[in-house]
């Protein structure tokens, strides 16, 4: 699996994103040309390398031409939905703006409705966020993690005069998410840059257990005393958890902390489920199952079971209470301990396989084809799906024993 990790020493900002995605590897020109499927004029991209205390960054800026419209959630929508962009692309867009009104709507005591993006809805904000969202997706990123994140401290303008640092908006994204200041008075984290990372965000702490193919470097505007960057590193992800410290405890259970939410629904139409999982699986649940339950005056009922992340209770609570008939739900911490495991190719007569490897103390305890894979083939070569499943086992142990 290719993973992205941010290392958030100096805050994160949507020209941070963008330069260090560029500074990864991301192709200028195909973002530019991807940029253009949006019916957005008047701004530039400039792209340029500085360095940071010593480090080599790319510093991305968006030139844009005077306007004084304000923009609501509705008018960016639009421009993102008509766009030839893909629905991928479209839809986690969408999502991070949002998550950036919800948050807007929050700290001014309005609706989404009646949220005036000022500089969040500027057009810069569209390029960083639509041009982050398809620089992780023309590189092939399935999963993303971030380090803490430093916000900085003092105060910063705005169009509302002096705030304090971190801006409310930025506070309210990133509740849930591990945040720090070290003593520099600076915006080192921006509520356009919360809204992307927090969007895509799976976990965060230290670097997952990965072997790191891309790194990128992203600059931010000011000179400080520490280097001024954004950190990617880019790779395959070889353990499911990377977040507890990799040190001589090889042998250890890997533990993660999550929030169950549960929901008991019995007057709803059962063919809506199918969607309902897919849905909050695309929007960031780390699971989604359902259970059989007998309620009051015995009626027959499911029990909704979520595990999602602590920042992300909130958004899955509106989504519950949006997309089912339950009026009320249920959270609780919970930790996980988990196997570690590795990810290998297994080489058969139909081409590799990737094959889920997990051990403990060196003892292999289970070995899963990647369904999907295993899948195609037997669709593919009109064969039995548990024949193909077993075959690739098979080998799998040949080449681990």
């Amino acid at each position: 699996m290719k993973i992205a990790y941010f290392h958030c020493f100096a805050g994160i900002s949507g020209d941070m994103i963008l330069g260090a995605l560029i500074d990864a590897g991301l192709d200028f020109e195909q973002l530019k040309a991807d940029l253009a499927k949006l019916s957005l004029d008047g701004y530039e991209l400039q792209v340029k390398k500085v360095k940071k205390q010593g480090i080599s960054a790319t510093k991305v800026d968006v030139i844009i031409e005077e306007e004084h419209a304000h923009r609501h959630l509705q008018d960016i929508k639009k421009i993102i939905s008509e766009s030839s962009l893909p629905e991928v692309v479209k839809e986690k867009s969408i999502q991070v703006f949002t998550r950036l009104a919800e948050a807007e709507a929050k700290v001014h005591q309005t609706t989404l409705e009646k949220v005036h993006f000022h500089e969040v809805g500027a057009k810069d904000a569209i390029v960083d966020i639509v041009g982050a969202v398809i620089g992780l997706w023309r590189l092939g990123i399935e999963e993303v993690y971030s380090s803490p994140i430093h916000t900085g401290m003092g105060f910063t303008q705005s169009a509302h005069g002096k705030i304090p640092v971190p801006a409310p908006a930025t506070l309210e994204l990133l509740k849930g998410c591990p945040i720090y200041s070290e003593g520099i008075e600076a915006e080192l984290t921006t509520p356009t840059g919360a809204a992307i990372l927090t969007s895509f965000c799976k976990e965060y702490g230290d670097m997952p257990l990965m072997e790191v193919t891309q790194i990128g470097y992203g600059a931010g505007e000011r000179d400080l005393e520490i280097p001024n960057v954004l950190r990617l590193s880019i790779g395959i992800k070889r353990e499911e958890k990377g977040f507890c410290k990799h040190t001589e405890q090889k042998n250890s259970f890997h533990q993660g902390e999550a929030v169950k939410i549960e929901a008991n629904i019995d007057d709803m139409n059962p063919e809506f489920y199918d969607y309902l999982i897919t849905k909050f699986l695309k929007a960031g649940a780390m699971d989604v199952y359902l259970e059989r339950v007998q309620m009051k005056k015995n009626r027959p009922a499911i029990l909704l079971n979520l595990l999602v992340h602590a920042h992300q209770v909130e958004e899955f609570c509106r989504l519950i209470f949006a997309e089912t008939t339950t009026i009320g739900v249920r959270t609780y911490p919970v930790k996980k301990y988990m196997l570690p495991y590795e990810i290998i190719s297994v080489e058969t007569e139909f081409g590799p396989v990737p094959v889920k490897v997990a051990k403990y103390q060196g003892v292999v305890q289970n070995i899963a084809p990647e369904y999907e894979v295993c899948r195609k083939i037997a669709d593919e070569q009109q064969k039995p799906l548990k024949e193909i499943y077993d075959l690739v086992k098979f080998r799998a142990y040949q080449r681990l024993t």
